[in-house]
């Protein structure tokens, strides 16, 4: 997160007394470190840091009396202040240089302050930013569409990180397009798998930070306004980039944030493909379950509660009746085996067969074995298919 504006420093000098330093302090600043300095009288300097506060990185006291530095570290709140002269003041500062120090000592404490000011609030921005990113990546988990993952991700980089340029762009076969952006208007805008920068990020996977977007060999055609950018992987999905206006406008931990919220959302589609995939089986296997000339019955369960007999075939139904379908399987099968089955090993994820004794629908008692066969689940505990056979071996 580079600096987007350069240093500023305060020079705060006596009203009304001939002979400062103050400007010859700010000649100095300006020359040594290519800081802006600004030169104020006191009563005048402690207005400007009451009002415009957070655009100062220091404040340097030069030849002030001690009731005007106490003035002005008051209204500088968390800004360093530099007193420069042989007075110690009455109230703390961050440093007091002596007069015979000289400018080079000066400049040195200026600068090292504002480093660690700029340290200390960037430290704090990125925790922000990752308090804030963690609700984003908590939603991630939770989503149960393409668009939701390609809208809450926009919302992350543009709400949390604070940028204001986001595309996610898509894999559709071998072409990339725009599917969730913050752009003005909708874009046309369709690259081929092996071209530009979201070329090179997909084929490399590996995020790609552009200090200069119009020197980039992989730039494929002109974009207003776009200095810099950082383009990061969704994995097999697609990419994700932010933009900025000016050249240099990103760094390292800007890319490692985007990284956190590309991870979660690549994650987030990768989980919806597996579904789609388990969803698919499942009615493949439902419709062979129903097509069965044998009693079949579908279990699950599910948030820790017990196994509930979902679902049972034609077979059954005028085999057994369906009126303990949707209750759990200690109340909805007659026999301690089934009862034990679909309960106790339906966790284990194994074929189990056991025989057993039943009572038919019309009154007859017959004997048949029942074998459990597990079933791919996604958001539940545990799933499986019971299937009834007379006199026949299950495979």
């Amino acid at each position: 997160m580079p600096s987007s504006r350069d240093p500023r420093v305060l020079v705060a000098e006596p009203a009304g007394v001939d002979g400062s330093d103050g400007a010859a302090v700010v000649a100095e600043i300006k020359q040594r470190s290519g800081f802006t300095a600004l030169l104020k009288r006191e009563t005048v300097a402690t207005e400007y840091l009451r009002e415009l506060g957070p655009t100062i990185d220091c404040v340097v006291c030069v030849s002030l009396p001690g009731e005007r530095v106490e003035a002005l570290t008051a209204a500088a709140g968390e800004v360093p202040v530099i007193v420069y002269g042989d007075e110690i003041p009455p109230v703390p500062v961050d440093e007091v240089v002596a007069n015979d120090g000289g400018m080079d000592v000066l400049v040195e404490r200026i600068t090292e302050r504002i480093e660690r000011r700029r340290e200390r609030d960037a430290l704090a921005e990125a925790n922000a930013k990752l308090s804030a990113l963690n609700e984003y990546t908590r939603e991630l988990t939770g989503c149960r569409s393409v668009d939701d993952v390609s809208d809450t991700a926009v919302d992350a980089v543009t709400n949390a990180l604070g940028h204001g340029r986001v595309v996610l762009a898509m894999l559709d076969g071998d072409v990339f397009y725009p599917y969730g952006h913050t752009l003005p208007s909708e874009p046309e805008v369709k690259i081929d798998i092996d071209e530009g920068i979201v070329g090179r990020t997909f084929e490399t996977g590996e995020t790609q930070i552009i200090d200069d977007y119009d020197d980039d060999p992989d730039k494929v055609r002109d974009v207003p306004a776009v200095g810099s950018a950082v383009s990061v992987p969704l994995g097999d999905h697609g990419v994700l980039q932010v933009t900025a206006d000016r050249k240099h406008a990103f760094d390292r931990q800007d890319a490692e944030f985007l990284e956190i919220v590309a991870s979660h959302a690549a994650e987030a589609l990768s989980r919806l493909e597996r579904e789609t995939d388990l969803r698919v089986e499942r009615d493949r296997l439902h419709a062979f379950f129903e097509g069965l000339g044998a009693p079949a019955v579908y279990v699950e369960s599910s948030d820790g509660e017990e196994p509930v007999l979902l679902e049972a075939n034609s077979a059954y139904r005028e085999t057994f009746g369906d009126e303990h379908v949707g209750e759990p399987v200690s109340d909805a099968f007659p026999t301690e085996t089934e009862r034990t089955l679909f309960a106790e090993h339906l966790v284990d994820g194994d074929i189990v067969r056991e025989p057993i004794c039943r009572e038919t629908a019309d009154g007859r008692v017959v004997d048949l074995e029942v074998g459990m066969v597990p079933v791919p689940t996604t958001g539940l505990d545990a799933a499986a298919f019971g299937l009834y056979v007379v006199d026949v071996e299950l495979p």
